[in-house]
């Protein structure tokens, strides 16, 4: 159980929303559209199109899969925070991947570990820490499509491919004890919780954006044990309608674990592909017969190279 959790944490990061499916309404009749997208509805925008576009969008996902291939480099801070939210341990460092397109490698520059970050052996104490080395380091050389056909998934594995969902579609049902269906927040039995938009903003004073929102209504903000997702907000490119940012934030409060947890993702372009720019995480998780874990981490990716 505290495997399962510690994953859903981490991959909770950063995607699009629920596909369509039998228990789906029609959100378009559900969102509030402030003026600018209002005329805009009136002129060459669709919004039924740019809901189902939403629901839809897979290029969230491939902007994470396209560093796979890339060579880049990043800075990585991580800090964990005892019960008396005491700095009990950190990390930082410089990361430089090098890739051909095919295979990688990373080196690492300005190592600095404070307070019990390891084990004994050099072991990662902390879950949290553990999922973060899974996803974003690379030890040793890693080719795409290694190990010949693809073998079914279980165990950890399995969790891990199902909880991406949060990552890359978090309005999507997940296969995990206790979760599940409170992630579709636009079934029919969670569209109630929550008021959905659609602005007209510039982001960054640079790239003007539909931004598309999902809020938990005020009255089941406290004691909501029927919800995961509190808020979602994510920035789409009105040149491509390219996801550029997604903020968003998980809250449960149960008799199994309780989390709250913050993140924000900033994606750019590189050529003619978007990669990850910036990531943080800034929350806590507690479950049974196992230390609470409360965390923030950030990673900043620069100096993409093309591949010779």
């Amino acid at each position: 159980m505290k495997k399962v959790f510690s994953i859903f944490l981490l991959l909770a990061f950063c995607g699009t929303l629920l596909s369509q499916d039998e228990d789906s309404i029609d959100i378009a009749a559900f969102v509030w559209m402030d003026s600018m997208v209002v005329t805009a509805s009136k002129k060459d925008f669709d919004v039924n199109e740019f809901i189902t576009m939403v629901q839809e969008d897979k290029t969230f996902y491939q902007a994470f899969k396209n560093i796979r291939t890339l060579s880049y480099s990043s800075d990585n801070d991580i800090q964990l925070y005892d019960k008396s939210n005491q700095l009990a341990a950190s990390y930082s460092s410089k990361t430089t991947q090098s890739s051909d397109g095919s295979c990688r490698t990373m080196e690492y520059f300005d190592e600095v570990i404070t307070g019990n970050y390891y084990k004994r052996g050099k072991k990662l104490k902390y879950y949290t820490c553990k999922m973060y080395d899974r996803l974003f380091f690379t030890h040793g050389k890693v080719c795409e499509g290694q190990g010949g056909k693809a073998k079914k998934k279980k165990g950890m594995e399995k969790y891990v491919s199902e909880l991406k969902k949060l990552i890359f579609q978090p309005g999507e049902k997940v296969n995990v004890p206790f979760i599940k269906g409170k992630t579709e927040i636009f079934s029919k039995k969670m569209m109630k919780y929550y008021d959905f938009t659609i602005t007209s903003q510039t982001y960054k004073d640079t790239k003007e954006c539909y931004v598309f929102t999902a809020q938990l209504k005020d009255k089941y903000k406290n004691n909501n044990k029927k919800t995961v997702i509190s808020f979602l907000e994510t920035f789409f490119a009105k040149e491509d309608f390219q996801i550029v940012a997604r903020n968003y934030t998980l809250h449960y409060m149960g008799a199994a674990f309780d989390f709250d947890i913050d993140m924000s993702i900033e994606l750019k372009k590189i050529g003619n592909q978007y990669v990850p720019e910036f990531l943080s995480y800034d929350g806590w998780w507690d479950v049974p017969t196992k230390k609470p874990e409360k965390a923030k981490f950030s990673s900043r990716f620069y100096d993409y190279q093309s591949n010779p």
